[in-house]
């Protein structure tokens, strides 16, 4: 009948289907050609029964571990199977025992069609596009950069006072030389005061001076009580080209101060991170890896108050936030995301700015509420004039910049399992922890935004992408399954309850494949390549 039947070596797919080939039976066919140890043409009706008795000699038939078979009686349709034993008959008469190999025998007779798909490697590794959560162990992250917005450093700042009398500029040697009783209100960043602001610029210590000087003469021309508050006011809410300069003295000692005209618009800027896409000594093969939980910005206002931002939920290149600075009694001061989780202005995920440190002096009928609201322990100013003023620091350096359905097991899912369990402690940062220390987080210029650029470490990152590589991402959802797409294997797991595909193939065969899928299998593209996972296995059109 001339039925055919090639013994073959060297052929790396397992009858457990955890590696199995995409090839057509043709490209199976020569595969088995390629590697055969032994062939012949001339065997009547071959029978997919489990066993074939063949003439070739006994340690050539050992050699073997992949048989090809061909049934004239069956539309000439190939099968192809492992062997299991070799049974010695006689002389160049052995019993070959085998099992066939569905997946191979069968993968160009079904089609796959849309089911539950539990994960697999994606086609799109955009960084972002692939979001479901794994369960898979982070570990501690670290800081792998560092920024602090300067803008908010102490090396240069503001002094403001509040006051209902207004100084004259010149001396106050004589009656006539005094100022003048304000009496109305007055609007800086659309907050409203009930007296005027004069404002001392300090950019060296001995710039305070012109604070003390000006309560000097406040209180020698007999006005120390109209002075209602002092309090600190960072450089970035203040716009030096809009304000006058005023020059007055006392006791033949001259000062400078300022006065501000009225606004309605707070102080607003933008401050820029980049996103992380690489991480020092480490290069990673899978994007996923690019996201949260495993890479994320922490941005902290170092006393206490901290937020998660995740750099996939900014619909922008970088990540923008827009800092809001509010002149009050302690300063009122926000970091604000925008264009972050699909809104432009996010609100509700906003970070408070420290509070800054309000002065006191003689007298100061204010320190008992700020003490009741939190506001940081006042500066002591004495006599009336000058207690104590901590001098601008140098200013810190800032670096921007049986295989059945129902007791299949997930290879996918045990291999997880020994990495062990995501530990949410571990990762998410204590968001109630920490406390103000009172005027000390001014004097150390740490009343800032820093900006915390976390991720993994090294060891576990590795874990994770391989992890990834091997396995590729978390699906859970209705689609048609990727069983190509990558350039060297394609890994895809079903639910256990679906079906793979469906096709002109036996029911046996079938359940055989569906099985294979609902376990976890790893589809090969080329033979020679089969089992290294070290290859990149990138995206293919």
């Amino acid at each position: 009948m001339n039925s055919q039947i090639i013994l073959a070596k060297g052929i790396n797919i397992d009858k457990q289907y955890t590696n199995v080939l995409s090839y057509s039976e043709s490209d199976i066919l020569n595969l088995c050609r390629e590697n055969q140890v032994a062939n012949a043409n001339d065997y009547s009706f071959l029978r997919p029964t489990g066993t074939i008795l063949v003439d070739f000699p006994y340690n050539v038939c050992l050699q073997a571990n992949y048989i090809a078979f061909q049934n004239p009686d069956y539309s000439n349709k190939w099968f192809f199977a492992w062997i299991d034993d070799v049974v010695y008959k006689g002389d160049r008469n052995c019993e070959l025992r085998f099992t066939i190999d569905a997946w191979s025998t069968w993968y160009d007779k079904w089609t796959t069609k849309m089911c539950y798909v539990i994960r697999e490697h994606t086609n799109d590794d955009t960084i972002g596009s692939n979001l479901v959560p794994e369960n898979i162990d982070v570990g501690d992250v670290i800081e792998e950069y560092e920024t602090e917005d300067s803008s908010y450093s102490n090396s240069k700042y503001w002094i403001a006072v509040a006051s209902d009398w207004k100084i004259k500029n010149g001396s106050s040697d004589s009656d006539s030389d005094k100022g003048s009783q304000f009496s109305g209100i007055t609007v800086h960043n659309n907050t409203v005061f009930g007296n005027q602001l004069f404002l001392i610029k300090v950019v060296q210590y001995t710039d305070i001076a012109n604070l003390a000087l000006l309560i000097l003469r406040t209180n020698t021309d007999a006005h120390i009580a109209d002075i209602k508050n002092i309090f600190i006011i960072p450089d970035v809410a203040i716009n030096e080209s809009l304000l006058t300069s005023n020059t007055a003295s006392v006791g033949g000692q001259s000062f400078t101060f300022y006065t501000m005209p009225n606004t309605r618009t707070p102080a607003t800027f933008n401050t820029t991170i980049m996103k992380r896409t690489s991480f020092t000594g480490l290069t990673v093969k899978n994007n996923k890896c690019f996201c949260y939980p495993y890479n994320y910005l922490l941005v902290t206002n170092n006393q206490g108050s901290n937020n998660i931002y995740k750099y996939e939920d900014f619909s922008t290149a970088n990540c923008i936030f827009e800092n809001q600075f509010a002149i009050s009694i302690g300063g009122s001061g926000r970091l604000v995301p925008k264009n972050y989780k699909g809104m432009s202005i996010n609100d509700d995920e906003a970070l408070p700015l420290g509070k800054y440190p309000t002065c006191g002096w003689s007298s100061d009928a204010y320190i008992n509420w700020l003490t009741q609201n939190s506001v940081n322990m006042p500066m002591q100013i004495f006599n009336g004039v000058l207690s104590a003023v901590t001098p601008p620091t140098e200013t810190k350096s800032s670096t921007v910049g049986s295989m059945t359905a129902d007791k299949t097991v997930s290879i996918a899912n045990s291999v997880a399992g020994i990495i062990g369990q995501f530990r949410t402690a571990s990762l998410l940062p204590n968001i109630s922890g920490g406390q103000a220390t009172g005027d000390i987080i001014w004097s150390k210029d740490r009343n800032c935004f820093t900006f915390r650029e976390m991720r993994a470490k090294n060891e576990f990152m590795k874990i994770i992408d391989d992890y990834f590589t091997r396995f590729g991402y978390a699906t859970k959802r209705l689609k048609t399954p990727n069983i190509t797409g990558r350039r060297y294997w394609n890994y895809v797991e079903i639910s256990s309850s679906d079906e793979i595909g469906t096709g002109d193939v036996p029911i046996k065969y079938m359940d055989i494949i569906n099985n294979a899928c609902r376990r976890g299998v790893t589809i090969w593209h080329d033979h020679k390549h089969l089992g290294d996972y070290s290859l990149s296995n990138t995206i293919v059109s």
